[in-house]
């Protein structure tokens, strides 16, 4: 996955997908991998990569980390698709790097599994874990999946839920709470979006939102002619 000559100027990422996950042989396949700089003010390409085909399992990327001295922040989408239809959710994952080389996990998430962590607690007893929920972002009491984890550092797991029940364009959100003391606890990610649209669908939206955006200017370059 590596054009790099030189192993110690690069971030390697290990791409993580649950053993669940089986990636269909027929048909068209593809993987793009973006990466961005991130600063406060601007997020600035950095690389992507297209692949003919796609991933299970665990697989390595690697890319140049150019900097010296400084921490940069970078933002990870890894998006794969099956004749046109996403396999992976859209996620955004994050990587400070700040000494070379350095080597992180990215865990991903395929459409039903749930990629989740969990608010690391204080070992607790098989009997005293924590509770998950899944459910829409604007109604908490409207449940895809609760599940109770019951291993003694219950951080980080997949969840399953079922792609059916999912409303497309619908976001939805994770809550979490430790049953010994009933307090809320954080689970990550936040927000997501748990149907993602096809590709060919996407590409569409992006063309309709340029060619809307380019209206109102070309209402002010001919304004003289237009305006009386």
């Amino acid at each position: 996955m590596s054009l790099l000559q030189d192993p110690a100027s690069a971030v390697t990422l290990n791409f993580s997908l649950p053993a669940a996950f089986q990636i269909p042989f027929d048909g068209e396949h593809e993987t793009i991998v973006s990466i961005e700089v991130v600063n406060p003010k601007l997020a600035t390409p950095a690389r992507e990569q297209r692949f003919a085909r796609l991933f299970e399992g665990d697989w390595k990327f690697e890319f140049a980390h150019s900097h010296t001295n400084i921490g940069v922040k970078y933002r990870i989408t890894v998006r794969m698709f099956h004749n046109r239809q996403p396999l992976l959710l859209d996620q955004e994952h994050f990587v400070i790097v700040n000494t070379l080389p350095h080597r992180q996990t990215v865990h991903l998430s395929p459409i039903g599994l749930l990629y989740v962590e969990v608010q690391e607690p204080e070992s607790f007893p098989t009997e005293e874990a924590v509770t998950i929920s899944l459910h829409e972002a604007d109604s908490p009491e409207v449940e895809l999946v609760r599940v109770s984890h019951d291993e003694q550092t219950a951080t980080s797991f997949y969840l399953r839920y079922d792609p059916a029940s999912v409303t497309p364009g619908k976001r939805y959100a994770l809550s979490g709470i430790e049953n010994r003391y009933h307090q809320r606890i954080s689970v990550s990610p936040g927000r997501i979006e748990l149907c993602p649209p096809p590709r060919a669908q996407r590409g569409w939206f992006m063309q309709t939102l340029a060619q809307w955006l380019e209206k109102p200017l070309r209402l002010f370059t001919d304004a003289e002619s237009k305006i009386r």
